[in-house]
């Protein structure tokens, strides 16, 4: 009886905290009414609002027509910057001259002396159509008449002269005289007429030589006409200065003369996943946070990348992966806001694309790409 008293009393001690735990278990579940109601509420059918879904990615500012790299023609290796006529921050028409180089002014010369040739080509195109001058054509009828008078006089002498020897008057050799002297104002009259025939005839083949010359010195002057404005730097459309590479005296290098771009339609960048890039479309709406400064823009989607490439824009984690493959997708800001940023092409900013954004008509102008 001694021996099985202990084992007694541990089991009512083992009873004794069984129920003491199952009352803390109870009192748990008891304290836990919130969560008891949300899930009666689910029970019930009662529908939560979902978030909406975004896809977010870096990226960088942009004007709309992208940075033009300005640099010059072909033809120009080794040539040095003469002249630039514009400064960093300036506007800037299609097609105007922003700068010209060192091999301007030779070109300019070649130029001069190519059209110089077309106006002599075709000042002798023009006299070999209308044939000789007129007064060269009335010298030359009055030779003809003057040969004509000379053989009508030599050959009355000739008659003459066969009478007298007929008559034993002369002899048969002052005879071949007079006939010799007929012979050559023949001769004379005859080439005479052939001169004046020569300079009233316009022949075809004349003409043709002479035109295809002109055209020869028409082909030079566009030639020289093409190299003179290779020799200046032009405005490829309107935009803004943003940055010169390249100052007066300098050589031209890889980096060309400068850039441009149209900063009155900026667009942000974004470098989205490729793993995401099939849920992005143009039109879904976006909203691009300056990463500098936080200031918040409104933006749509305008262009889908068709390429996939390594990420330019980096984050500052250390373990971020630097190697990731994105597609660029060009946002379009809205219209209030590019003169905010205007200056401020390639900042850093982050995009939050908003995809369930309604879908807008095909036709619509603001799902047209900019590119």
């Amino acid at each position: 009886m001694t021996v099985r008293k202990p084992l007694l009393v541990a089991l009512i001690a083992i009873v004794g905290a069984g129920g003491v735990l199952t009352g803390v278990l109870l009192r748990g579940v008891l304290d836990r009414p919130s969560e008891n109601r949300a899930s009666s509420n689910a029970d019930a059918g009662t529908a939560q609002p979902k978030p909406p879904r975004i896809v977010h990615a870096l990226g960088r500012l942009e004007p709309g027509s992208r940075i033009l790299e300005l640099a010059s023609e072909s033809g120009n290796e080794g040539a040095t910057v003469s002249q630039i006529f514009v400064e960093e921050g300036d506007s800037v028409s299609e097609g105007m001259v922003l700068a010209v180089f060192d091999n301007n002014e030779r070109r300019k010369a070649r130029l001069s002396e190519a059209k110089a040739r077309l106006d002599a080509a075709t000042a002798k195109l023009e006299q070999v159509r209308s044939g000789a001058r007129a007064g060269d054509i009335a010298a030359q009828k009055a030779v003809l008449a003057l040969a004509q008078q000379q053989s009508q006089v030599a050959m009355r002498e000739l008659s003459r002269a066969r009478e007298l020897h007929e008559r034993k008057a002369i002899s048969a050799e002052e005879l071949d005289s007079r006939q010799w002297e007929l012979d050559r104002l023949s001769i004379e009259q005859q080439r005479a007429q052939g001169t004046l025939e020569s300079l009233q005839e316009v022949r075809p083949t004349d003409v043709q030589a002479a035109a295809m010359e002109v055209e020869a010195c028409r082909a030079a002057v566009e030639v020289a006409q093409t190299e003179l404005e290779a020799s200046e730097l032009k405005a490829p459309r309107a935009g803004r200065i943003l940055r010169i590479h390249t100052r007066p005296g300098e050589k031209i290098t890889a980096d060309g003369i400068m850039e441009l771009g149209d900063v009155e339609h900026m667009h942000a960048v974004a470098e989205v996943f490729e793993a995401d890039i099939d849920l992005i479309r143009n039109g879904q709406a976006a909203e691009i946070v300056m990463d500098g400064s936080g200031k918040r823009f409104t933006g749509m989607v305008v262009d889908v990348g068709q390429m996939v490439a390594r990420k330019i824009v980096l984050t500052n984690d250390p373990v971020s992966d630097t190697d990731a493959r994105v597609v660029e997708v060009r946002i379009a800001l809205d219209a209030q806001w590019s003169q905010q940023v205007a200056r401020l092409s390639n900042a850093r900013i982050e995009a939050f694309i908003q995809l369930d954004t309604p879908k807008l008509p095909a036709d619509s102008p603001q799902t047209t790409s900019t590119n």
